[in-house]
């Protein structure tokens, strides 16, 4: 019982608001653990200059002792996040801003690679029954073809469009479309829309049609609190009962003990390392919570059935610093980290449209996406190529480092 004078309406985390968009200006990125990089720092140290040997701690769980569970039991453990959520969250602020008479016809969302924003516009558009308008062909906006402009002019006002990066490529030739688009749905010509763009072709567009969009929104990062609910709740979905996820090098629990489970009393740092690798990107930290999961062999896939038996085992979690993930080599050249920062401006691109982008040939930039796609950090999706999301990381922080204009998200 609550003791006398405790407000009764505090929540708990599970009930409080998961998904929050918010304008781009008041965008966080979730904090690193400092002490952790302190201790790693100070050790290395001390290596260095022999004052003590580093001293290896015996993990709970070894390599040796675990193995591989299936992509199809990750895929249950692991599913895809209900976008109807975010974009419910995203109907509330534009239901808001109606209420305040906003004179606004566009509204802009931006979300970074991986981050789920293509999924929760497409969500959106059901939630309010509006048409979601396919992107045009990009060797079109090199050619300046106007139909795919004329064919949106014919469409009935409310719609949404959700990869405005479809209309622009880095080129001389490659900006009138997505000026065109914006300022035009600025005008209201096309009714109340709603606009997504990748956060990192948004950096480019946007130095070139300022005044063209006003409030730019883009879903809050994810903290450990936040990424704790998340798990749990993909974890349980369709289950009774969940299974019990535990860091492998010191057996602490990561979420929160299924009910009537012993032990869990010390909690885990490994949602906060999460959170501040992935950025609080939703899709980059959920394929890598999925890559350190590992199990018990004698509890391993021979039990697994259509119901599922890890619902009754623990799924043991790697550290962040012990997967093996796509890295760029420091001494790679800078052809490489044009490609790479090429990938990310246009959210991916196909092959050809990249050497038209870049001051390189085909041939070059051909090698050099085989080249990342075999070192994986890039995958080719069909023709189009892209960061992959496990290599997303790395490339981040080796473009901010080269000085290579870097998203805000």
């Amino acid at each position: 019982m609550a003791a006398s004078g405790q407000s009764p309406s505090v929540r708990s985390p599970d009930d409080a608001p998961l998904w929050q968009f918010v304008p781009l200006s008041d965008f966080e990125v979730p904090s690193k653990p400092v002490l952790q990089s302190a201790r790693g720092r100070l050790d290395a140290l001390y290596e260095l200059v022999r004052l003590r040997p580093r001293v290896q701690e015996k993990p709970v769980k070894t390599e040796d002792e675990l193995g591989h569970i299936s992509e199809a039991e990750l895929q249950r453990l692991v599913p895809e996040p209900d976008w109807k959520e975010a974009a419910s969250a995203l109907d509330g602020l534009l239901r808001s801003r109606d209420r305040e008479r906003s004179s606004a016809t566009m509204t802009l969302v931006v979300g970074p690679p991986y981050g789920g924003m293509r999924e929760i516009l497409n969500a959106f558009a059901s939630l309010r029954s509006v048409p979601v308008v396919e992107p045009p062909s990009r060797f079109g906006v090199l050619e300046k073809d106007e139909t795919w402009l004329h064919q949106l002019r014919k469409q009935k006002p409310r719609w949404v469009f959700p990869a405005l990066e479809a209309t622009f490529v880095r080129h001389p030739a490659g900006l009138w479309l997505a000026r065109q688009l914006l300022g035009e749905a600025r005008n209201g010509s096309f009714g109340h829309v709603v606009i997504g763009c990748d956060s990192w072709s948004w950096e480019l567009i946007s130095r070139f049609t300022r005044g063209l969009v006003g409030h730019v929104h883009v879903l809050q990062a994810f903290g450990p609190e936040e990424f704790s609910v998340l798990f749990r709740r993909l974890a349980e979905s369709g289950r009774r009962r969940r299974p019990r996820f535990r860091q492998s090098d010191n057996g602490n629990d990561i979420l929160p003990s299924p009910e009537g489970e012993e032990g869990g009393s010390e909690k885990s740092g490994y949602l906060q390392q999460l959170a501040g690798r992935s950025r609080g990107n939703i899709g980059i930290a959920r394929v890598l919570w999925k890559t350190g999961m590992q199990v018990e062999p004698e509890e391993g896939s021979q039990q697994d059935d259509e119901k599922g038996s890890a619902l009754h085992r623990t799924i043991w979690v790697r550290p962040l610093d012990k997967l093996s993930l796509p890295s760029v080599p420091s001494s790679a050249e800078i052809d490489v980290t044009l490609v790479l920062h090429g990938l990310l401006v246009h959210n991916g691109i196909s092959t050809e449209l990249l050497a038209e982008a870049l001051p390189l040939s085909l041939q070059k930039v051909a090698g050099l996406l085989y080249w990342l796609g075999d070192e994986g950090l890039a995958v080719d999706e069909g023709g189009r190529w892209r960061v992959s999301p496990l290599g997303y990381p790395a490339v981040r922080s080796h473009l901010q480092t080269r000085g290579f204009l870097v998203d805000q998200c």
